[in-house]
């Protein structure tokens, strides 16, 4: 009984205790939250090294911190185990602070793996590198970065880096791992100890140039050499080579007169010897000819000989010059047998020397002859001719020019070079080449028109593309041609082609010709305004208001349009209207008119001989015996003098270089000449 009361006593207490604090707990309304457990960092790495991924714990990395009083420059030391096999990464970086440090080949190791005690103590400080045994070899990496952040609790390092291994072949490495100080050892930068002891023998890794020619110098690396010369014995194919130079890491040397090809060998005191890779010798070079036998300053010629340097600089080219003196050419190319060569300035007729690797000066058999490209009365004539003597159609834009002869049209050049040079190009037109003829061309500023017998051609002068004027007439022919700003028009029969976006499409509209029996040769003034053209069949001038829709003739008198001679480059409408025609039955009675009535009124503008107008912006020039230009849209002219018994059939400008294209009696081509004004 008295243990049943104890019993009850002690429940009713319990029951009395939950009563009292029941109330209280009721009155507490906010709940508070258990704040988290804090995150408790661990190292780790992760990465990827010749192609195999790796992912290593804490339990797998060791860390050590080097720091020293007083020095505020730390240094880590990470080195994780990768597999069960041994293979290890380590990492050194010497200065630990936030940013990216770029590696370079460790100092006084061995590109070549495997061999444990080739190296050499390095210099101290141990700089930073990247480490990696496997399978018994050990690599270093070479180049790559690494990227340090720096913060109160952890050191982050992500590597992006190379190795090489004994066949030369390059891997790469990279990841990132992150090291808590927690786990980190700290030492003092005392015992940073460099993983480079004291090698037993000397090593070649590479030998540089390894061909050339006896007093060569040649740079043989690897290491364990000795810093006095005196100490490291170099021999090819077992010849004694001088050496000029030696670090513990290069040593610099003169390839032996007395040697031949084979081995580059070295001993380093009474070491072993090192056998290191073969160098060839190179014969002396002979000089057999040049061409071309003639050229001016600035041309390339090419000299032909052997055992020539593929390194430029290696061979030295000099021309005779004025009283004994010589100018060194500009070698451009270079292979063991050719060399391509600019004639320099100061060059004249004499002969070409050579010295290749400081060898023997050799000298050419013939005399180069310098050209000297002609000047009369200020004009200066381009190597250039064409054939057969006719007028020239040609267009111009920017640093570009392309021109053809007016008559036949059966080639077609280009000069991306402001006239330096030109290329033939006919053959890039994707046309049929047995009958094409190219009949205009005209810039718009962007690109070139070039209006032939079977289509029309658009080009920024290096790809060529044909125009679908007529889907169903894939191969109509034109002669004149308007582009502006990509509108393009073309007239033939009573049909005016119209392009409003640089010739991707066109369309068709129906022509009145106003009586005329066709219109050619068209041009408009500079707004589109006004379009002009000829009736070659009736020699009348013909005029629209409305873009080539309807047309009318002028009532301003003319006369005969010698287009079939290829003079065809005789109409113009900048701020003023200019026809060239003839009032008789000859050529040479063609005069420059001009109108100010949209051709209604033609006014002579010189009682000379005119073949051609032309017009960029304010500059109008025309042409026949002499050479007229002006730079206010014909306000005024002055008038220049030509080469003596030429006459102008073309003309041209690039910049402020006009162009004239010229015929001379009794002469079978045009000659081409061109002035700075």
């Amino acid at each position: 009984m008295k243990t049943y009361l104890q019993k009850l006593l002690k429940t009713s207490g319990l029951l009395l205790l939950l009563l009292a604090v029941i109330p209280s707990c009721k009155k507490e309304t906010t709940i508070k939250p258990i704040p988290p457990t804090p995150e408790v960092k661990t190292s780790s790495i992760k990465g990827k090294i010749d192609g195999k991924d790796f992912a290593i714990k804490e339990s797998g990395i060791t860390s050590t911190l080097y720091s020293t009083s007083g020095d505020g420059v730390k240094s880590l030391e990470t080195a994780a185990t990768l597999d069960a096999d041994g293979s290890k990464l380590t990492f050194f970086i010497d200065d630990l602070k936030n940013g990216a440090i770029a590696l370079s080949k460790k100092s006084g190791t061995s590109l070549n793996p495997g061999t444990r005690t080739i190296r050499i103590n390095s210099t101290t400080p141990v700089q930073s590198y990247v480490y990696y045994y496997s399978s018994g070899n050990e690599y270093y990496a070479f180049s790559g970065s690494i990227e340090i952040t720096v913060t109160d609790t952890d050191i982050t390092i992500k590597w992006n880096i190379m190795f090489k291994d004994a066949s030369g072949r390059e891997f790469n490495s990279s990841g990132s791992f992150s090291i808590t100080y927690a786990s980190v050892v700290t030492k003092s930068k005392s015992e940073v100890k460099d993983p480079t002891p004291v090698a037993d023998k000397p090593t070649i890794e590479s030998i540089t140039p390894n061909r050339g020619r006896a007093g060569d110098v040649v740079a043989i690396a690897g290491v364990n050499y000795s810093t006095t010369i005196a100490d490291n014995i170099v021999k090819f194919n077992g010849v004694n080579a001088v050496v000029t130079s030696a670090t513990a890491t290069k040593l610099t040397v003169k390839a032996p007169t007395e040697g031949t090809t084979g081995a580059v060998t070295v001993k380093v005191k009474n070491s072993e010897v090192a056998t290191g890779p073969v160098y060839s010798y190179i014969g002396a070079a002979t000089f057999t000819s040049f061409a071309p036998a003639s050229a001016k300053a600035g041309d390339i010629i090419t000299i032909t000989g052997t055992n020539f340097s593929e390194t430029l600089a290696d061979n030295i080219v000099h021309f005779s010059g004025a009283q004994n003196t010589v100018f060194t050419g500009t070698v451009t190319a270079a292979t063991e047998t050719q060399l391509k060569v600019t004639v320099p300035q100061g060059a004249v007729t004499g002969k070409i020397y050579l010295t290749v690797n400081s060898g023997l000066k050799l000298t050419s058999a013939t005399d180069f002859t310098l050209t000297v490209p002609s000047q009369t009365n200020g004009w200066t004539q381009l190597e250039l001719t064409v054939s057969p003597q006719a007028g020239i159609i040609s267009a111009s834009s920017g640093s570009k020019m392309f021109f053809s002869n007016g008559k036949t049209g059966k080639y077609l050049y280009y000069s991306s070079d402001k006239g330096v040079t030109f290329t033939n190009v006919f053959n890039s037109l994707p046309l049929t080449k047995d009958t094409l003829k190219v009949n205009y061309i005209v810039a718009d500023g962007n690109y070139f028109y070039i209006t032939t017998n079977l289509g029309v051609i658009k080009t920024d002068g290096t790809s060529f593309t044909k125009l679908t004027v007529s889907p169903n007439q894939p191969n109509l022919g034109f002669n004149g041609i308007v582009a502006k700003n990509d509108k393009i028009y073309l007239l033939l029969g009573t049909s005016n082609y119209v392009s409003l976006n640089g010739g991707a499409t066109f369309q068709s509209y129906p022509m009145t010709l106003g009586g005329a029996t066709r219109l050619d040769y068209i041009t408009s003034d500079g707004n589109g305004k006004y379009f002009y053209a000829i009736d070659p069949t009736t020699n009348k001038f013909y005029k629209s208001t409305n873009q080539g829709q309807n047309w009318s003739a002028t009532t301003g008198t003319t006369g005969n349009y010698f287009l079939g001679e290829g003079y065809k480059n005789i109409l113009l409408s900048p701020t003023y209207t200019y026809a060239i025609f003839s009032t008789g039955t000859q050529l040479t009675g063609n005069r420059l008119y001009q109108s100010r009535g949209q051709g209604d009124v033609f006014v002579s503008v010189i009682d000379e001989q005119v073949n051609v107008v032309k017009q960029w912006g304010d500059y109008v020039a025309y042409g026949g015996e002499s050479f007229s230009m002006s730079n206010d849209v014909g306000a005024t002219y002055k008038h220049y003098t030509i080469p003596q018994g030429n006459v102008i059939t073309g003309i041209e400008r690039i910049e402020n270089v006009f162009f004239i294209f010229c015929t001379a009696p009794g002469g079978q081509s045009i000659k081409i000449y061109k002035r700075t004004f």
